[in-house]
C-alpha cells in the first residue's frame, strides 16, 4: 500500500513539478533576455551630452534614465534570486569609498525625481575583501530602499568609516516591533511604495556569506539607518 501510495503521489504531483520547472526556466530566460536591451538603454543615456539639451528634452531623458535604471535593478535582483547559488564569487580587495561614490552617482537621477538629496560622509578609507558585484548589489538595495521609502524633499546620508558603512534616510521609518521582520523575503510594510519585499532579503543573504553584521535602527516618521560592519 505504501509503494502504491508513493507511486500515485508522484503521478499526481508531476504536473505541479513540471509547472514549477517551466516557470523557473521562464524566469531565467526572461531575465537573461532583459539584460541586453536594458544595458543598451542605460549606457546610451550616459553618453548623451546633457549640456546641449533644452529643459523639456532633458526632463524626458531623465524619465527614460529613471525607468531604465529601475528595470535594471529589478533585473539584477531577479538574477541574484534565480542564479545566486550558481554565481561564482570573485573576491578581491574593494575600495569601499570608491564603490560608495559610484553607487551614489548611479542613483542620483532616481533621488532627484523625488527631490531627495544624497550626500556622502567619508570618515576613514576602508577595504573589504569580497565580490564587488555582490557588495554593489547590497549597496544598491539599501540606497534604493532609502529613496523608495523616503519623503519628497528628504535626505540620505551614506557614511564610510573603518570597517563599516551606513545608509541613513529621513523617510517614513518603521515600528520597532517590525524591525526584526525586515530581512524576511517578500515582507513589505508599505505597499503603496512599490517593490517586492526582496531587497533586504538579498542584503541579508550577501551579509551572511561574508560574515557582515547588519544593524538596523528606525523610528516611524523620522527615518531609518542601516549599518554594515565587519
Amino acid at each position: 500500500m505504501l509503494i502504491i501510495g508513493y507511486i500515485l503521489l508522484r503521478l499526481f504531483l508531476k504536473p505541479m513539478r513540471d509547472a514549477i520547472t517551466l516557470l523557473d526556466e521562464f524566469i531565467k530566460d526572461t531575465t537573461h533576455e532583459l539584460n541586453t536591451p536594458v544595458s543598451t538603454i542605460v549606457s546610451n543615456i550616459e553618453m548623451i551630452d546633457r549640456s546641449s539639451l533644452d529643459k523639456k528634452l532633458l526632463k524626458k531623458i531623465d524619465r527614460i534614465d529613471i525607468g531604465a535604471k529601475t528595470i535594471s535593478n529589478i533585473y539584477q535582483d531577479l538574477t541574484y534570486l534565480t542564479l545566486g547559488n550558481e554565481i561564482i564569487s570573485n573576491n578581491e580587495d574593494i575600495d569601499v569609498e570608491q564603490l560608495v561614490q559610484e553607487r551614489v552617482e548611479y542613483f542620483t537621477s532616481l533621488a532627484l525625481a523625488k527631490k531627495i538629496k544624497i550626500s556622502t560622509k567619508i570618515k576613514e578609507k576602508t577595504i573589504l575583501y569580497a565580490d564587488k558585484f555582490k557588495i554593489s548589489k547590497l549597496l544598491d538595495n539599501l540606497i534604493s530602499n532609502a529613496i523608495k521609502y523616503n519623503k519628497i524633499g528628504g535626505e540620505i546620508v551614506v557614511s564610510v568609516e573603518d570597517r563599516e558603512f551606513s545608509i541613513e534616510d529621513s523617510g517614513i521609518g518603521i515600528a520597532e516591533n517590525d524591525i526584526s521582520k525586515m530581512q524576511e523575503r517578500y515582507t513589505r510594510f508599505n505597499k503603496s511604495s512599490g517593490g517586492f519585499g526582496i531587497g533586504l532579503s538579498i542584503v541579508s543573504t550577501i551579509a551572511k556569506e561574508y560574515d557582515l553584521n547588519i544593524n538596523i535602527t528606525s523610528k516611524e516618521k523620522v527615518g531609518t539607518k542601516v549599518s554594515i560592519s565587519w
